[in-house]
């Protein structure tokens, strides 16, 4: 018997190493939900998302609770940031996935991946509310002469920019998801 044949899935085959805001090829995005593993700390990540999330979507006239709802990913250069905060944004959108003559949406990755049923019904009660998501990555729109206020300047465009393009038929984005190239921190 051989290492390679230990593997489910031939590991001989492309694999992105890098997970980028924009490479959303119909092949990558299967790729990157079918591939996504649920570990324990990942578990732990998404019930505390999902958990502050279903309560917004459960009162959303509340301004207690949507005014809490805020999320910061941090940790170290290749630690799965990206790909955790790109996962996400497909979930919220759980847009519907082509590959290969199958067709799943992006919840239907998660039904084997979380082993917790009442996480599980918090994932798919936040994918049935309709959400806005913009997924993007910093660098690549900042323009880095604008000192202190790149940041907020960078967020305004891709917001602005994102809600007079959006063909939804809600006032206000529900989600925003951004991403951050902390490589160069």
């Amino acid at each position: 018997m051989k290492i390679r044949d230990l593997f489910v899935r031939d590991i001989a085959r492309p694999i992105n190493g890098v997970v980028k805001a924009d490479q959303l090829d119909e092949s990558s995005v299967w790729q990157e939900l079918d591939e996504f593993v649920v570990t324990r700390e990942l578990d732990g990540h998404l019930r505390r998302f999902f958990t502050a999330y279903v309560e917004a979507v459960n009162n959303p006239k509340a301004p207690d609770v949507a005014g809490r709802i805020g999320v910061w990913v941090s940790g170290f250069f290749g630690s799965g940031k990206s790909h955790f905060i790109k996962v996400l944004s497909y979930l919220l959108q759980n847009g519907t996935h082509p590959h290969e003559g199958q067709t799943r949406r992006a919840v239907e990755f998660f039904e084997t991946k979380i082993k917790d049923a009442m996480l599980f019904g918090d994932v798919k009660r936040a994918v049935a509310s309709p959400a806005d998501v913009i997924l993007f990555n910093i660098d690549s729109k900042a323009d880095h002469r604008m000192g202190r206020d790149a940041i907020l300047a960078v967020f305004l465009k891709v917001f602005n920019s994102t809600v007079s393009t959006t063909t939804s038929t809600r006032s206000s984005v529900s989600a925003r998801c951004y991403e951050s190239d902390d490589s160069k921190t």
